[in-house]
Order: C-alpha cells, then structure tokens, then sequence
C-alpha cells in the first residue's frame, strides 16, 4: 500500500513537471526504495528533460551505446550527470522549491553511497560532481576538466550537445580508465585520439533499431548487469525488432566479419551445440573484419584503430611483456624436458636386474626387471578462449596484453594452441579466432586486435570452443579461459526471445557456465579461468572455475600464475 502511494506521487509528479499528461515511464523498484527526497528529484530530472529536451535522441543515443558494448551501468550513470547539469537551472527557474529537493538529495546520495564512491574511477567522478554542485569544493585537479565540462551542458538546449558530452566523459573516464588491481602496467593515453564522434557517425547506417524499451536514466538501476547481486526475476531482455532481426545475420557479417565454416561443418555445429537453454541461439566463426573483408569500412577503421592502440600498449610495456613471455616459456619448456626424460621403473620385463634373483622361488614378487618409460612431449593442445564481451572494454588493452603473453609462450614452447575472443549479439554468439592451431607464431600478434563489445553467453561460447579442441589429434588437452566472472546475455532477436523465459545473466548464466566448465573436466580437459573482471565478481567467478581460476593483481606476476597452473597440468 505504501509502495503504490509513493508511486502515484512519483508519477504525478512527473507529469506535473513535464506538462504532458501522456508521458508515461516504468518507475523502477529501486527508486521506491530510496530516500523520498532522491526518489522525487529522479522524477524531477526525468519530467525535466522531458519538457526541455527531445528526449527520444537521447533515448536512441543510449540504445545505440548499449547496442555497441557500451557498459550500461557506467554510460547511465554518466547521463544523469549530464542531465541534472542540463535541466536544473531551467526547472529550479520555474519551480523554486525544486533547488531544496536537489540539494537534499545529493546529501543523502553522499551519505548513503559513501563506499561505492571509492570503488571506481566513474563513481568517484560522479561524488566530485556532487560535492562541485553543493558546496563548489574542487576535490581532484584532475577531474575537474570533466566536471566543468559537464557543467556547461546548463546553458544548452540541444538533446545533441548531452549526447556528445555523454560520449566524452564515457570514452575518458570509463574506456580509458584502468582499475588500480592492474598494477604493474602502464597506460600513456596523451595523444591516443578516441575516435568515438568519427566512429559513431560512420557506423550509423550499420545499426538495426530497436523495439520501444524503457530504461530509465536516473535510477542507475540495471537488472542485468548485476550478476547475481539481486534477484533474477527482475531481469529483462532488450528485445531487437523484427526488422533488425531479419537483417541480423548480415549485420554480424559487417560488423564482426564472415564466417569461416563452410556450409556442412556450420550446419553440423549449429544442430549439435545450439541446444537446451541455447535452442535457437546461432554460431558465428570469424577471422574478424580485418581479414576476410572485401571492402573497407567503418568498422574495419575502428577495429584498426583498436589494434594501433593495443600495440601502443603493448610497446609501452614492452619489457614486461617480454619478460612474462620468456619467463613463461621457459617453464613450459622445462615441463615438457621433465616429461621426455628417461625413468627407470620396476617392471615384469625389460633388463633384469640382479639384485633382485633372490626373490625367485622366495617370494611372489615379479619385478625383477628394470624398463625404461618415456613419455611424448607432444601430445598437448591448448586452447585460449577470450570474453570480447562490452564490460572488457575499458581493461581491452590489459586483456589483448595477457592473451599474447600466453599465446607467444605457446608458440615458443611449440604447443599448438588456438586464441579465441567471444561475445553474443541477438541471436548470435560470435567467435573471433585471432590464431589456429596450426598457424605460425606470427599470428600471435593478430591477438591485438581484440576489442569489447556486445554482451556474452559463456556457456555456448565455452561448448562450441571445446567441439574445436576435441578435434585435435593431441591426447591431453587444456582450455585457458580469461574472462570476467560476468556472462550476461540480454539482447535477443524475436525468435529467442520467445522461447527464452530466463534472460541468460545472473545466477541463471552463473550456473550454466558452471555446468560447461564441469562437463569439460568430465572428459578430461583441464580448465583454468583468469580473472579478468572487478572484485566484486570474484564470487561468481569461483562459482564457475572453483579453486582453478587466477586472480592477477599485478601483471609482472602474470608469468609465474598462469605458469604455475600449466606446469602442473603437463607435469602430472
């Protein structure tokens, strides 16, 4: 009863600041929850912009950044910043009682959010921004080129010029911000050109529309983002149109590049992987848009851009790099030397051994001879299997860095092995593989390519990667698996979604990743996940892999973790 009154209040009091008495928006839980105050400047922001701005431009900008592997939670977190800045001189104008409201609320949120603010870089920009807005403390120098750019947004009035703003503040404190756990590395981004406005206007004829789908700005309230943080029943899919799900297939083609198979062997790995909760999902093998395009495009200058970026890194870093490299294939290398070294071992045949006559016709021991075991050094096959999936991107560069200091270790150690990157869109679950098993080790590099984008469906990703390494002649085989403890999977054609009740994300996705990973090691392949994610998916991510995951704190360590693991695996 009380939940419905505060809802009444809030919708009221949207349409009274809005003016239009049609205007029509899905309160979320998570606003009834909140302080009355910060509940109803939601509101107020939200029937602000409305009157003020064109809000579907905003809306269409949004979806298109999520449709492109925009990370949801970050990129609406940043809009309402933007927003408030946008509306709040023009409302407080009009309505004088709005500025007390607004300045009520911003002291709950410091308050109630006093850790999250410490957590990430974009959290923090966003508890400078507040402490900017009350009380003019600038608390870092070097936000406060962000802040004041946000702030300028008070005298527009061109939904165009938010959009832009959004768009900067998201590329500077989001996909080129590193998390402080990844030490050891450095990131020089002075004069890397992020490209976003270029890349953006030229992709646009590229992107399907979707079907009319509330997400709400204000409330930094998203379902499917939490992985398993909150309950599953509240998660939704973002369901594509019918007309954007008929042109799928096309697009994945542009975007990510044709598929690889040919007709046979694609149909024969649709019908046997695509099954149980993944009935109806489709598989993309790819080499990427940089090696099996015809013609150049807009994406294909993106993706271009990425890997001068990535190499950019990767050059910055080059000592560290190498030493990870050297230092884990020397320990392959050792292993592998271990297992071709020549042990005697007590045997029924073989050379008999003397000093063990005595035993005939006294004992019942047979081993009286010695025989000489050696074992291949050859016989193993390893396959890397990369989440390319949009929460990557603002660490792309870190993982694009782990997954070659892997890939040329193998290379050097002569273990075949194939890198693969995933992520899902629609209907599809898109496999990039960056190098093959029998490729030399100058396709190592190809690895930096890699970018974010896009959701992940861990579970058929994992199943359709292991169907590639059954088929390698090698007895023991091995699956590294770098990703962030977070499969999430909420954009579906129509097709999917009508016969997906459970959006894949959340525990749902948890426990089906955690089911491929058992299977695997059922049929005796090793399994080690690198935790390539935030802390606070830790959990999901020892849900999944159990004890057989590395946590890297420091990349300079890299080497000696991974190394650890596959040392044992080839040793025993």
């Amino acid at each position: 009863m009380k939940e419905n009154m505060m809802e009444n209040r809030l919708q009221n009091l949207l349409w009274t600041v809005s003016e239009d008495y049609d205007c029509e928006v899905k309160i979320p839980p998570s606003d009834l929850q909140k302080s009355p105050e910060t509940a109803f400047y939601n509101m107020i922001l939200q029937g602000a912009f409305q009157k003020y701005f064109d809000a579907e431009t905003l809306e269409a900008y949004t979806k298109k950044k999520i449709q492109y592997g925009a990370e949801p939670s970050v990129l609406l977190l940043i809009s309402r910043l933007c927003i408030d800045s946008a509306v709040y001189q023009k409302v407080c104008t009009e309505r004088r009682g709005i500025e007390n409201i607004r300045r009520k609320a911003f002291r709950d949120i410091l308050k109630r959010d006093a850790f999250r603010f410490s957590h990430t870089d974009w959290d923090y920009l966003e508890y400078c921004y507040l402490q900017f807005q009350l009380y003019q403390k600038v608390i870092n120098s070097k936000l406060q080129p962000l802040i004041l750019k946000i702030n300028a947004l008070t005298h527009t009035t061109s939904a165009k010029d938010v959009c832009t703003c959004i768009d900067e503040i998201y590329h500077t404190a989001y996909e080129k911000g590193f998390a402080e756990y990844f030490k050891g590395i450095s990131r020089d981004t002075n004069g890397l050109e992020s490209g976003s406005e270029d890349t953006e206007e030229g992709e646009e004829e590229t992107i399907p529309s979707f079907e009319e789908e509330t997400i709400n700005l204000f409330s930094g309230h998203v379902d499917a983002q939490d992985n398993g943080k909150k309950d599953s029943s509240n998660a939704r899919l973002l369901a594509l149109d019918k007309q954007s799900s008929e042109h799928l297939e096309k697009y994945i083609e542009l975007n990510y590049g044709k598929n690889i198979l040919p007709p046979n062997e694609k149909s024969r790995l649709q019908k046997q992987m695509c099954t149980g909760i993944h009935q109806d999902c489709r598989l993309h093998i790819t080499k990427g848009v940089l090696h099996n395009q015809t013609e150049s495009n807009a994406k294909t200058d993106y993706v271009k851009r990425i890997k001068e970026e990535n190499l950019h890194i990767y050059k910055k870093n080059f000592l560290l790099t190498r030493q990870n490299i050297l230092s884990l294939s020397n320990m392959l290398k050792r292993a592998l030397i271990t297992r071709t070294e020549k042990e005697l071992c007590n045997s029924e045949y073989g050379t008999i051994c003397a000093e063990k006559l005595w035993n005939l016709g006294r004992t019942d021991n047979t081993m009286l001879f010695k025989r000489e075991l050696q074992q291949d050094n050859s016989d193993f096959a390893v396959e890397v299997l990369i989440d390319a999936s949009g929460s990557q991107q603002r660490r792309q560069s870190l993982v694009a860095l782990q997954g070659f200091i892997i890939s040329r270790a193998l290379s050097l150690a002569e273990i075949p092995h194939r890198v693969t990157g995933f992520c899902t869109f629609g209907s599809y679950t898109i496999l990039n593989e960056y190098r093959d098993y029998l490729d030399n080790s100058d396709a190592d590099e190809n690895i930096f390519e890699f970018y974010g984008s896009a959701n992940n469906r861990d579970g058929l990703a994992i199943r359709a990667a292991a169907d590639s390494l059954d088929k390698q002649p090698q007895e023991n085989k091995i699956m590294i698996i770098l990703s962030d403890g977070n499969p999430n999977d909420i954009i579906a054609a129509n097709s999917r979604q009508k016969t997906e009740k459970t959006p894949y994300c959340l525990d749902f996705a948890v426990k089906d990743t955690a089911t491929e990973i058992r299977r695997l090691r059922n049929r005796k392949i090793s399994v080690l996940g690198v935790f390539a994610g935030d802390e606070e998916d830790l959990a999901a991510e020892k849900k999944i892999f159990g004890k057989d995951f590395a946590y890297i704190h420091d990349i300079s360590n890299f080497a000696n973790i991974v190394g650890h693991y596959l040392r044992k695996q080839i040793t025993e």
